[in-house]
């Protein structure tokens, strides 16, 4: 599927996968598993988007440089849920039948891969600065996007390796006529007055191997538990059931992380110093394990 809106494109496609059980021996259960990927060239069109992690404004000379993964795009999202009723005893005598029938049990568990995200460099860098953020950061070679994230980042809460990144591509033989260089030195043909400071061998208008979006950030990974016990009161009427619920969500109280904020996607300052909070994880998505007891009326 390809959209279009504003002056942006967007490319959708996915593989969907279900499977049902139906209720059989009090038995139920569902799997929905989606595999997909959103490309497109702005999330956010020319405004950026609601989540914070677009850019405003685009490369508009050439959109294609920004094309590459949408900003709220989740590669794999795994659903599975199940419900059991447990089987009442007749030949245990009333008080069993009433203390261990009637239960409920059921649960839901949620595997999702992460959004993707992308470095930037700071607004004083570059004579185009809005234009570079996808690009200008280079990727040093050996790096790929399996390792541009540590997979130790639990222990450390540092989720981007910045040893894949360099301020911005070096001035070579090949690029230096197109090289806006600092001022005060005779690299290049151009003049960058924004970044006085900034190494005189880096060309910070010339973007780099980096695509945008490339890094994918923490998954998602959740399970829910539930236990219901249903007690008919026949006195009232045949249908009357005082329903005790206990729910669990995040029954493992497993942490799941956020991805690095866009105030620590800067790896060097307009110097070309690295950031000591680059890649930095400071927050976590859902809940912590969450308890509730509850009764319920059902006639």
């Amino acid at each position: 599927m390809i959209a279009t809106f504003y002056d942006a494109q967007s490319w959708y496609d996915s593989l969907q996968v279900g499977l049902n059980k139906r209720l059989s021996h009090g038995f139920q259960a569902q799997v929905s598993f989606t595999y997909s990927k959103t490309l497109d060239n702005s999330s956010g069109s020319v405004a950026g988007d609601n989540s914070s992690l677009d850019y405003a404004t685009t490369p508009w000379y050439d959109l294609s440089l920004n094309k590459g993964l949408s900003d709220f795009n989740i590669g794999k999202n795994l659903v599975i849920n199940a419900l059991w009723n447990s089987p009442t005893p007749k030949s245990m005598g009333a008080f069993a039948e009433h203390a261990i029938g009637g239960w409920q049990l059921g649960g839901i568990l949620t595997l999702a891969s992460g959004i993707p995200e992308y470095p930037s460099m700071p607004d004083t860098v570059g004579e185009n600065t809005q234009t570079v953020n996808s690009g200008t950061i280079t990727g040093t070679g050996g790096c790929t996007p399996q390792t541009l994230t540590n997979p130790n980042y639990r222990h450390s809460l540092v989720y981007i390796n910045a040893s894949c990144f360099q301020f911005s591509p070096t001035a070579t033989a090949a690029n230096s006529a197109y090289c806006d260089s600092p001022t005060g030195s005779t690299l290049g043909t151009g003049t960058n007055t924004n970044a006085s400071s900034a190494p005189l061998n880096q060309c910070e208008n010339l973007r780099g191997n980096l695509g945008r979006d490339t890094i994918t950030g923490p998954g998602e990974a959740s399970l829910d538990f539930s236990a219901f016990k249903n007690n008919y009161i026949r006195k009232i009427s045949e249908t009357f059931n005082l329903q005790f619920r206990a729910e669990f969500f995040n029954v493992t109280n497993h942490t799941n992380f956020s991805p690095p904020p866009l105030n620590n996607l800067t790896p060097f300052s307009a110097s070309g110093a690295p950031v000591k909070t680059f890649g930095q994880i400071t927050t976590t998505q859902l809940k912590n394990r969450q308890i509730q007891f509850a009764l319920k009326a059902i006639w």
